[in-house]
């Protein structure tokens, strides 16, 4: 009679046991997403901070204006 009760135990708890990793894995999966999400709008935040493409343009920024003209020797 030990037996019989000992097996169904078992079945029970890997059953129990195999739905936790399963929650576990499904829930870490998601974790993993929306950190990379997250990492990637940091990044991004980052890049635009760095490169700056709206801020305050420096007064000699302009390479392609003309250059001044040298002044004549003496």
């Amino acid at each position: 009679m030990e037996i019989p009760v000992i097996i169904i135990a078992a079945v029970f708890g890997f059953g129990i046991f195999f739905f936790v990793v399963k929650r576990l894995l499904r829930m870490a999966l998601r974790l993993a997403v929306v950190g990379a999400l997250l990492f990637a709008l940091l990044a991004g935040a980052v890049a635009w901070w760095w490169y700056d493409p709206l801020g305050a343009e420096p007064a000699n920024r302009n390479r392609n204006g003309a250059a001044r003209p040298a002044r004549n020797a003496r």
